[in-house]
């Protein structure tokens, strides 16, 4: 079970700056105004973490893109190249049927 992280209205930020990026040290501090989420304190570390394990998911997910293209084109010029496929081009002449 996931759990819900402390939140505190930006009012209790501005009194309380320093307790409250000590509490933010330990874990995530979502910061409200007007009753509604603004913004989500976490620490440094943390912070750094994230945006790197991002970034080399990013980087994992263009890889494995371009691994499918070149596997996807390497199909197809498999496929179009194959001369045994080439009578099959010309489906007409192989039928004898008319062209319109």
């Amino acid at each position: 079970m996931q759990r819900i992280m402390p939140i505190l209205p930006i009012t209790d930020l501005r009194n309380q700056a320093k307790e409250v990026l000590s509490q933010a040290q330990h874990e995530p501090v979502v910061i409200t105004q007007n009753g509604r989420p603004s913004a989500v304190l976490i620490n440094y570390a943390l912070y750094n973490q994230l945006v790197e394990r991002i970034q080399k998911l990013e980087a994992e997910r263009q890889a494995e893109r371009a691994e499918w293209s070149r596997m996807s084109e390497a199909a197809l010029m498999r496929v179009w190249d194959n001369p045994l496929d080439a009578v099959y081009d010309d489906w007409r002449a192989l039928y004898g049927t008319q062209t319109r």
